[in-house]
């Protein structure tokens, strides 16, 4: 416990404490008057009798405290504070893991889709306070795991993860579908209770305008999605700036990584039988180029979304990348600090409580007087 000096929570009360003191004086000697009109039989008696301080100023003086005491009460002091810190809800992350064709290129080692899980798998295990989810996408998007703190079960899921035509059957890069993908599960798994009987609408609707439905949370600072594809935009519906606008509008982050090299390179292809052999032009007889990553369209899509874009070259600069991710989401997890006092009005009303005990007792016992 932090102390700090004594203080009151609500002062004006004390502004009271002179005008009590003022008003049982008045009353006191309003008292005073009133008794001293009794007609004495005895002249002595009255000379001997106590002057204006007499043992009869005891029960005023203790009304005074008890009065003073209940005013200070009400004033709320406190001494000493509590530090309390409450971690805020915990940061939902999605990784959106490009299982395109040609992420079997050999310009990451041993291979990009390798490098990508092995790297993802070391980065879960540095992140800390979060939920994580899984989405695969080529043509295609699917979510391989949902929101789950039980970040083991991601790492043995993405251990499963093959590039396509295995994992997904339909080859191409789909980044804005798989981006709206990441924000609907985001949207659904945010802990909301909803009502079970009743669907609801995708991110996509409701930037769109097709629902009436207005956003009930646009305040989810603690969410991100890790986008890693090694090409551009050539499949799906979804243009990937107006995921990134919907991804901001929700204040959703968005880190991109760009994987292989800034060049063409020999395009690499997993045959059904297993094997890997470079794609033949079959007008030509030449082997074909892939194209590099679209840089500047990850570059924007991080920019509007406040993220930031990364390009992973080799396999130093990829684990490089992961760990600055894992270091950021780890700092920007906030943590609500505030301070409880600890009230001493009790201890004030008791100490009125005894003195009124007091005066009523001296009342009727030492400084009764006659009727």
């Amino acid at each position: 416990m932090d102390t700090q000096g004594f203080h009151f929570a609500d002062p004006l009360w004390l502004y009271g404490i002179p005008a009590a003191f003022l008003f049982l004086i008045i009353a006191y000697f309003h008292s005073r008057a009133k008794h001293s009109t009794l007609q004495v039989g005895n002249p002595r008696l009255v000379e001997a009798a106590s002057g204006v301080f007499s043992v009869h100023l005891f029960p005023w003086f203790f009304r005074l405290l008890v009065l003073v005491l209940c005013l200070i009460a009400a004033a709320r002091p406190q001494m000493g504070q509590k530090k309390v810190e409450e971690k805020a809800p915990v940061t939902d992350l999605f990784v959106d893991l490009d299982v395109s064709g040609s992420m079997v290129t050999n310009d990451l080692k041993p291979n990009r889709i390798t490098a990508a899980k092995h790297f993802l798998g070391d980065f879960l295990d540095k992140v800390q306070n979060v939920r994580v989810g899984l989405t695969i996408f080529a043509a295609i998007s699917f979510t391989q795991c949902p929101l789950t703190n039980d970040l083991q079960v991601v790492k043995t899921l993405l251990a499963n993860v093959e590039p396509a035509p295995h994992s997904i059957k339909m080859d191409g890069t789909a980044i804005g579908d798989s981006l709206v993908s990441c924000l609907n599960r985001l949207q659904n798994g945010s802990g909301k209770k909803d009502d079970p009987g009743a669907a609801k609408p995708s991110v996509l609707k409701q930037w769109l305008g097709k629902s009436a439905e207005t956003e009930e949370n646009t305040d989810n600072h603690n969410q991100a999605i890790v986008l890693l594809t090694d090409g551009g935009n050539n499949a799906g519906v979804v243009d990937p700036l107006v995921a990134a606008k919907i991804a901001a509008s929700r204040g959703i982050k968005i880190y991109t990584i760009g994987m292989g090299a800034k060049r063409s390179v020999p395009a690499l292809y997993e045959y059904p039988d297993g094997h890997l052999g470079y794609v033949i032009d079959r007008r030509t007889g030449q082997i074909m180029m892939s194209e590099p990553v679209d840089m500047p369209l990850l570059n924007e899509i991080a920019r509007i979304a406040g993220g930031k874009a990364y390009a992973a070259t080799d396999n130093r600069a990829f684990q490089a990348i992961l760990d600055e991710i894992a270091r950021l989401e780890k700092r920007e997890v906030s943590v609500t600090t505030h301070w409880e006092y600890n009230e001493l009005a009790s201890y004030f009303l008791l100490a009125a409580f005894l003195l009124l005990v007091l005066d009523i007792g001296l009342e009727t016992t030492l400084l009764r007087t006659l009727p």
